[in-house]
């Protein structure tokens, strides 16, 4: 187990010192985090046979994180993640500009993943603790101030990382503002479960508890349409390889021969965090549960990859490389009225919880569905 180093992330942004914290379990479980983006960086987990890998795709330093082709891994995004159509929304009456960094949109460029120095960019305040059964956590807090990438209001953001004893991951998004505002807040991590970053996810095999998603255009905005998806390529009710129908076409969700970028609509229950998602990978018997109190999650199977990045141990990060799975509201929610809002006002706490839990299994292919 090559774990990261303190000295490779010891630096300053724009004043700030940037560090790296590292979390253990009772099973020898560690994950590792830096307070630049608030963002996880490794995950180490054992496959069925006992031996450890990191299932999270990054870096082992970082400047890399800074100049990387892919600005997201393992980031907290906000104040809005996805993206907003033509850069702009309107809440209560007002409208409001927001940062055009997206590579999609014409002729206005769309906004993305909370703009151009979003939370991903920013340097974290950031706290180890223990809670009260002992298990380590990480806390993150930062300061959205009113008008930051075009949004209004100040935001006390806190986003806490715990790593459990059943080898999971709880994220807990909480913040409060001072003036109406929106936040969707999500975790881009890149799993691969093979713990082979240069082995395609292709293969893993996909649960997603949703039988609707968000129509959107080719410049991957929302149309504010919700549609069916069973049997349709998109539908993963029953568990599926990635690349099962990955060849197939679906306009602004699934792109043939290359993957998907669909926001799934969860199924509604009645528990406070049940099960969205699970992966399992068969060689190595790893499998990844998702469980969260959000109503959406983004699948993206990092299809735009090319290889411009080299992470860990000098792997080249090419199409399909990783896994994200992000927990979120709806997608483009400030401009369609149909959506769930994803808005805040003052006296108000927006406050959700998705949970990353890893599982080893004899057999991965055999584990029921909850």
């Amino acid at each position: 187990m090559e774990l990261l180093k303190k000295e490779n992330f010891s630096s300053t942004i724009n004043g700030a010192a940037v560090k790296l914290f590292t979390l253990r379990n009772k099973n020898g479980c560690v994950a590792q985090f830096t307070n630049y983006g608030a963002r996880w960086l490794c995950m180490w987990v054992p496959d069925r046979n006992g031996k450890w890998d990191d299932v999270i795709l990054g870096f082992d330093n970082i400047n890399d994180y800074l100049t990387a082709k892919e600005k997201y891994y393992g980031a907290v995004i906000g104040r809005v993640c996805g993206r907003i159509g033509g850069a702009q929304f309107s809440l209560n009456g007002i409208r409001y500009s927001l940062s055009e960094n997206d590579i999609f949109g014409k002729p206005v460029k769309n906004h993305l993943h909370g703009g151009i120095n979003g939370f991903s960019f920013r340097v974290w305040d950031a706290e180890v603790a223990k809670n009260k059964d002992g298990e380590e956590s990480l806390a993150l807090h930062y300061f959205s101030k009113d008008r930051e990438e075009g949004y209004p209001g100040n935001l006390e953001v806190k986003v806490t990382y715990t790593l459990s004893d059943d080898n999971a991951i709880h994220i807990r998004y909480t913040a409060g503002c001072d003036r109406p505002t929106v936040i969707n807040l999500t975790n881009h991590a890149y799993f691969n479960l093979s713990g082979n970053m240069e082995q395609s996810v292709v293969e893993h095999s996909l649960f997603i508890n949703a039988a609707k998603a968000i129509e959107c255009n080719e410049e991957l905005i929302p149309t504010g349409k919700i549609v069916s998806i069973k049997n349709t390529p998109l539908d993963f009710m029953q568990p599926a390889t990635i690349g099962l129908r990955i060849h197939e076409n679906v306009p602004g969700q699934l792109f043939a021969g290359k993957g998907y970028a669909v926001t799934y609509i969860l199924n509604p229950s009645g528990e406070t965090a049940p099960l969205s998602a699970r992966v399992t990978e068969k060689k190595s018997g790893r499998a990844l549960e998702v469980y969260t109190t959000q109503t959406c999650l983004q699948l993206y199977n990092a299809w735009l990859f090319d290889g411009s990045d080299t992470g860990k141990n000098g792997c080249r990060y090419h199409s399909g490389a990783g896994l994200a799975l992000e927990t979120q509201g709806y997608t483009d929610a400030p401009n369609h009225s149909g959506f769930p809002p994803v808005s805040l006002t003052p006296g108000r706490e927006y406050n959700q919880q998705t949970i990353y839990k890893f599982l080893v299994q004899p057999d991965a292919q055999t584990i029921p569905l909850l």
